[in-house]
């Protein structure tokens, strides 16, 4: 047994067992798992474990048409390897039919017994008997069910947005969802440029492209972790968001200020505006979690970015801290994350309803004890992984109507171009949405104190 292979398919089925039952973030439990397979290996096991979380639920239903009996009645080892195996079935053409299935049945004798390999056997024969021709509901008569299955989103996100989107937008954003994006490179100004970069990393075997977004933001997909090139060991750029790239500049941080991140971890955007600062000046990068500061701390180090200080802090009490009020404080509040479910789709089956609420009163309390700590003149920054309603207009708008020193400051003129010419800017903040700009669901909106 112990000189067995490590398949792709195995190390997926152990990433979604631990997916599910510790309740992690595949990317978090996958480098571990990769690292055990030969290299040409490795993008298959993250596909196989990313798709079979993005299509959870019409997995789940399309095996309900051919088992006997609940899938929760059986254990989450068969589950997973079920699921694994109809992704295949369904969504992976380049994978014969009967490859996949004889490979389940070795992992469910595996990760079972001889009983569950026979039921894997028998529903996954009949699952790719019956191929694509399933038993979907109307559109016309159901079309959350429908499109819920269609799309693989979770029935109360899509019933949300066919009434703000209409049916056409909203199967647009589900599919945008489902498209995961090219890893964005933000280089590290203060040791490189954009075009030097790109040779840089041409010579380490990664081929990357300007982002026709964001002008200075490079796009590539290693096929090695991010994390064994020299070129970021040297501190030469940070892995980050398209729209989280956007955020800091907006702040328009000066050299010699002294900025606030209320929530700061992992680190991404205090060191952004540390280098936009030119690393002169004092970046607070506040954050409740010890852990994470040091995060923060290790990304700091590996840039060379000295004008950070971290401070454990809950940000709803940061007046509390001793701080000097400073010129600037970013608030990147904790939210539902629904604008990155293509980065992270495990979110969209986490999330429920009653979250966007509860979230939207944390951010006004962060808020709230930013303002009060701000110097007068000074401008706070307000950014969202989200485009949901609760938590971006509606959070804006309250802080507006409470705090009457604060105005709101245009920000169409600090955006790249393709992003101002596409009206992304409203009165209120910045809105992205994927399926509009091929980049993560964001708001940001920004106020000056007088």
């Amino acid at each position: 047994m112990s000189d067995r292979r490590f398949t792709a398919r195995e190390a997926a089925l152990q990433a979604l067992y631990r997916v599910e039952r510790d309740g992690a973030f595949l990317n978090l439990v996958m480098p571990p798992l990769l690292k055990k397979l030969p290299p040409p290996e490795r993008a298959l096991a993250r596909e196989l474990a990313s798709g079979t979380i993005r299509r959870c639920n019409t997995l789940d239903w399309t095996l309900g048409l051919f088992l006997k009996r609940p899938l929760g009645e059986l254990t989450a080892w068969m589950r997973n390897l079920l699921r694994l195996a109809a992704y295949q079935l369904l969504y992976l053409e380049r994978i014969p039919p009967h490859a996949a299935v004889d490979e389940a049945v070795k992992l469910a004798r595996r990760y079972g017994h001889r009983g569950v390999a026979g039921l894997a056997n028998a529903v996954l024969r009949r699952l790719a008997a019956a191929g694509k021709d399933l038993p979907w509901p109307d559109p016309a008569l159901r079309p959350v069910e429908h499109l819920a299955l269609q799309e693989s989103h979770p029935p109360w996100l899509v019933e949300r947005w066919l009434r703000r989107f209409g049916p056409e937008e909203t199967r647009l954003l589900c599919q945008a969802n489902n498209s995961p994006p090219l890893p964005a490179l933000r280089p590290n100004l203060l040791r490189t440029g954009p075009a030097e970069l790109k040779e840089i990393l041409a010579a380490e075997g990664v081929p990357a492209h300007i982002s026709p977004r964001l002008p200075g933001v490079l796009l590539a997909k290693p096929e090695r972790p991010v994390s064994s090139l020299d070129s970021f060991r040297k501190g030469l750029f940070t892995v980050q968001g398209e729209s989280s790239i956007l955020v800091a500049p907006l702040l328009q941080p000066q050299a010699g200020e002294r900025i606030v991140d209320l929530c700061s971890a992992p680190g991404g955007k205090s060191t952004h505006l540390a280098e936009l600062m030119e690393d002169c000046g004092l970046v607070t990068a506040a954050d409740l979690h010890a852990h994470r500061l040091r995060l923060v701390e290790q990304a700091a180090r590996r840039l060379g970015l000295t004008s950070i200080e971290t401070l454990l802090a809950d940000g709803r009490r940061i007046g509390s801290a001793g701080l000097q009020p400073p010129h600037r404080i970013l608030v990147d509040a904790p939210c539902s994350g629904l604008g990155v479910i293509r980065r992270l789709p495990e979110l969209k089956w986490r999330r429920r309803p009653a979250d966007l609420a509860r979230l939207s009163c944390l951010q006004l309390e962060l808020l709230g004890a930013a303002a009060a700590l701000l110097r007068p003149g000074g401008l706070l920054l307000y950014s969202v992984c989200t485009f949901e309603p609760e938590e971006t207009a509606a959070v804006a708008d309250a802080f507006s109507a409470a705090h009457p020193r604060f105005r709101l400051e245009p920000l169409d003129f600090l955006l790249p171009p393709a992003l101002r010419e596409d009206g992304s800017a409203a009165p209120g903040g910045i809105f992205i949405y994927p399926h509009r700009h091929g980049m993560d669901g964001f708001f940001m909106a920004l106020w000056r104190k007088d």
